[in-house]
């Protein structure tokens, strides 16, 4: 037999002395605290505290100073694009925070957002180049913007060009002879290693084997040349323009020294007049045995 607490004494209601759980006073309250709440906050539901937070800068080692934006502007603006992480590793001292910050995908994102709002004239992150080239890679995009201001008239800046017909093996840029066959130069861009070649991950290894194939292609006669650069050299702007004038200044005798021989060949074939002078001068017996 069940027995009921009396309703005259609330001590009985329950053995700790409170009153009953009641599902309908619990959704009254509810239903009070969400009107005052969407009162205040209005309809985003959100508290002038919280949205006074989010905007409020965190303040942390894992944030950009003043310092490195300041040095980050500097590199984009010689750069044409903004450098990428692995760049800062070889970049000094200077960079020495920016490098702790690039090992973080979300702290570097959030170092070029903080660069956008600083200096919003700079270029835009990302693979687009200024002309409109679309890249594979940022790297790719840094030594592009380089090379498109540097080409001369004579010569052409082609994007992953193709090297053998039938096989699968391209590079990353070629300087070209206009309307006129291969690339006489071919670039590399290695954006994931230094040129001390010291790797920190089996994908930089793999980018090694890559390079060491395309090395063993080109050693073979006759095939074009090729400049390999490397992320130290992007993380300085004046070696990048050197390594590139070079690779121009290549191309350049390339295309003076093919033009040369195909002048050479060109006069030392014999023309009409020839033939027909050789033609006359054979005996007249020769020419009765003909008929």
């Amino acid at each position: 037999m069940v027995v009921r607490p009396s309703s005259s004494n609330p001590d009985q209601h329950s053995a700790i002395g409170q009153k009953p759980f009641c599902p309908m006073a619990l959704h009254r309250i509810f239903i009070m605290r969400y009107q005052t709440s969407r009162h205040h906050t209005g309809s985003h539901s959100v508290s002038r505290a919280i949205r006074r937070l989010r905007h409020t800068r965190r303040l942390s080692p894992w944030d950009a100073t003043d310092e490195d934006l300041q040095f980050m502007a500097a590199l984009t603006e010689r750069l044409g694009a903004p450098p990428v992480s692995n760049m800062m590793r070889y970049c000094g001292p200077e960079a020495r925070h920016l490098d702790q910050l690039g090992e973080s995908l979300g702290d570097w994102r959030r170092m070029l957002e903080a660069l956008a709002r600083r200096y919003p004239d700079l270029p835009r992150s990302g693979q687009r180049a200024s002309d409109g080239t679309t890249l594979d890679s940022a790297p790719e995009r840094i030594v592009w913007e380089t090379l498109v201001q540097m080409v001369p008239d004579e010569l052409e800046l082609c994007c992953h060009p193709w090297l053998e017909d039938g096989r699968y093996l391209r590079s990353d840029f070629g300087l070209c002879a206009p309307d006129e066959g291969p690339p006489l130069v071919c670039i590399e861009v290695m954006g994931m290693l230094g040129s001390d070649r010291i790797c920190r991950a089996d994908v930089e290894e793999a980018s090694l084997d890559r390079l060491a194939k395309k090395q063993d292609w080109f050693s073979q006669p006759g095939r074009p040349l090729l400049r390999v650069i490397w992320l130290d050299m992007m993380a300085h702007p004046d070696w990048l323009e050197a390594i590139c004038a070079e690779a121009i200044e290549a191309a350049v005798a390339q295309l003076v020294c093919g033009r040369k021989k195909f002048t050479e060949v060109k006069e030392g074939m014999p023309g009409r007049n020839f033939r027909q002078e050789k033609r006359g001068s054979r005996p007249a017996s020769r020419w009765r045995a003909r008929e």
